[in-house]
Order: C-alpha cells, then structure tokens, then sequence
C-alpha cells in the first residue's frame, strides 16, 4: 500500500511538471454546454443582414493598389520583433543572430514595391514573416511559447484569393505580396501572376460563397482533384443548373462544380437557419495558429465565419475588436462586466475580446454567458509554474472554461481578462 501511494505521488508531480497537458476527460462546458449553434440560436432575434457589395470591395481591394499600402519600414516589424531576446529553430536551439542578417539578405528589400503586378493564390497557402519554411519560437519551455507557436507563421491565405505582389526574394523561390488584410512571404508555386483580362473577368463576375467546410473540388474535364472549398472562400461563377454551380479556380483556370447545398450565389441573410448552418460546419475543427497546417485560430475563424454573410472582418483579433460599435470594459469587475454584456451585447454580432484572443457572443443559456471560440488551452498553474490544459479546437463554453479543473488558474479567468466588446453590425 505504501508502495502505491509513493507512485502515486511521483505520477503527481511528473504530471505537474508538464507545461502543456491534454487529459482524456475533457473541460465540462464541452459536455454541460451543447456543441451546436441550434441550441443559441434561438437568442437571435433575425435582421437579414447581407453585404455582398460592401464586402467584396473590401475583398478585391488588393487588385486596386496602384502601390504597396505600407512602407518598406512598415513591413519590417518582424526584424524589431524577433531580433529582440532569443527565438528558437526547429532543433529547439538558439536561433543565431547571423541567421536574421542571411535572411534579411535574402528577402531583397532594395528590390521592395517594383513588380506592381497582381496574382491570385493557387491553393491554401502559408503567408510566412520571413522567407522561408522554417520556424520560429519563443523559449519552448515556456507554456504557449513552444510548438505549434511559429512566429514565422502570419496567416494562412484562401486559394483563390486576389493578391497585390511587390518583390522576389533573391533567389526568387519566394515573393512578398499584400492580401487584403495581411502582407509576408509566400511560395512563388502557390501564386499565379493573372493579367487585366482574367482580373476584371473575376472581380466583376458573379459569385459563389462557400458555406460548407472542406469540401472537394474535382475537374470537369478529367474528374481530378483540384483542392478543397472552405467556408471563408468566394468563387466567380460561369453558370448553373438546379443543383450545383460551376465556378472558376485560380490552379489552370479550371473548371469545376459545387453542389447548391454547400454553397450560395451572393452573400447569404443573418438569421437563424444560417447561424446554424455555418457554425456547425465549423464547430469542433482542430487549432492552428495563423492557420498553420490549414486549420483556423481564433481570429482567422471569425473572418471565415462571417464572409458568407458579407460582413468584413480584418485578420487579427486586436483589429478585428475595434470593429463597429466598442464597450470598453477596463476597469471594471466581472460583476458589472457581465451585467453590461447581458444588457448592451448582440447575440452572434458581438465580439467579446481579451489581449490575444476574439471570441463570438451567443447570448445565453441558463443565464451563463456563452462564447464561441477557438482555442488553444486553459492556462493551468502547479506550484508556481504555469502550464496549459490543451482543448486545441473550436468550442462553445462560457467564460469559466475549465474551472473544475484542480490545476485551474483561476487569475486567468476569461471574464477577468475582457477588455472591450463591440456590436460589429452597428457603426461607431
């Protein structure tokens, strides 16, 4: 019996140890609380909205620079950010300094905003800060810093996406482009540079926008794969039948069809047979940050779930919560936090926002405020050490995820760390 208490105590304290944890029992809320948009949708008082015009002026609007809409010092930010303290590479070691300064050179910048030229990206593609396939992490013993933290990653980019290009790397593998919400580095093989015809042919076309996730595309012509349609994504449309639209992709000027039940001509209404629609083909889906391995964080979520409906959301979190009408909640306790909330927030057009992380207010539910959101885990604290209980995925909780927990860190409670939410349907 001694002998099992013993090896009790070091299993204890072996699992203390871990900075980054997943456990076989999930968080409650993920079990207490319905996975589906139809249980809170019933919160939602419908207003059709839809915006296909405004949105896909915002969309397209990286095929009308006629120059780069930031500077040179503007696109250096990773160089003054991760030159500060030591990064590490995928060895887990010291990334050298000389590393910085090689890449620097490789990245051309005397050659920055000479191309002006247009492309569209052929497939899903990874916009990296730097130029090249390898990461970046903090300090790796840290919880949150180590894998699958690449700060070399900045965003994962749509195929089909019209794209702004300004330079080539000097080997020119690699070329620097604007989107219409990030700018960094991608593969020159995921890009296709597309003339005035085939641009003005695209943007002003009618268009599909895809409301189921990941769904394969194949060839007319040779019934081959092509690549997958992904909620998030708008495609020019060539012509319909009763059942599917055929549309146009970036890879070849390919031809292909999707069926109607996974996609809609223009933008569709924000009620509650579409809320239900597109956020069960999200819910559940894996992490990734900055889209990494082509999964969605908790912003990159946001913008694909509100592009079918036509409302523009930028790329990152801090961007994104300044977007229609804001509530600071500085300053307050959680009390009048969550009374403010309750009274002021619209269910599925209100972000609720803490430093890093954008979360969708559903309204609520046995009067528990409930969020839907993608993250990577619950930040734990042993003995002084902090850690994380990993849920790496999108999920519907409240506020208090994980709070049953015996290593909760209840300092970290999400309701303590809101700072703003904001109506995005309403205007400042």
């Amino acid at each position: 019996m001694r002998y099992v208490f013993i090896l009790s105590i070091i299993l204890f304290f072996s699992a203390c140890t871990k900075k980054e944890l997943g456990t076989s029992n999930p968080p409650s809320d993920l079990s207490s609380y319905p996975q589906s948009f139809e249980a809170y949708s019933a919160n939602y008082k419908e207003s059709n909205i839809s915006r296909t015009k405004e949105f896909e002026k915002s969309y397209f609007k990286s095929w009308h620079y006629k120059k780069a809409p930031y500077s040179l010092q503007d696109i250096l930010w990773p160089y003054r950010s991760y030159t500060k303290g030591e990064m590490y590479g995928a060895t887990l070691k010291v990334v050298d300094k000389k590393w910085f300064d090689a890449i620097k050179k490789e990245s051309n910048f005397k050659q920055f905003d000479t191309l002006h030229q247009y492309g569209v990206t052929l497939s899903f593609a990874h916009l990296r800060n730097f130029p090249t396939d390898k990461p970046l992490f903090r300090d790796p013993d840290i919880a949150g810093e180590g894998f699958p933290f690449d700060y070399n990653q900045d965003s994962g980019v749509h195929a089909n996406e019209p794209i702004y290009l300004s330079h080539y790397s000097l080997k020119g593998d690699w070329i620097y482009v604007f989107s219409s919400y990030a700018s960094g580095w991608l593969h020159v093989r995921d890009i296709d540079i597309i003339n005035n015809k085939h641009k003005n042919l695209w943007e002003h076309s009618k268009h599909i926008y895809i409301t189921s996730d990941r769904v394969p595309l194949y060839s007319i012509d040779d019934g081959k794969y092509l690549q997958d349609a992904r909620v998030g994504m708008l495609l020019p449309l060539i012509y319909e039948d009763s059942s599917d639209y055929y549309v146009l992709i970036a890879k070849d000027f390919s031809q292909t069809s999707i069926s109607k039940k996974s996609a809609s001509l223009d933008t569709i209404h924000l009620n509650r047979e579409n809320l239900n629609k597109i956020g069960d083909a999200m819910i559940g889906q894996d992490y990734g940050w900055g889209g990494i391995y082509e999964e969605r964080d908790c912003s990159s979520m946001l913008r694909d779930f509100f592009t079918p409906f036509g409302i523009w959301l930028p790329r990152n979190s801090s961007q994104q919560a300044k977007i229609g009408e804001v509530f600071s909640l500085k300053e307050m306790d959680s009390s009048a936090k969550k009374a403010l909330i309750k009274k002021r927030a619209i269910p599925f057009e209100t972000l609720l926002h803490k430093k890093g992380h954008i979360m969708l207010y559903l309204g609520t539910y046995n009067n528990k405020i409930i969020i839907f959101h993608d993250t990577w885990g619950i930040r734990t604290l042993n003995f002084g050490s902090y850690g994380r209980h990993i849920v790496a995925k999108s999920v519907i909780s409240t506020l208090y995820l994980g709070k049953e927990l015996y290593d909760y860190d209840y300092s970290s409670n999400l309701i303590d760390k809101l700072d703003s939410f904001n109506i995005i349907t309403k205007q400042p």
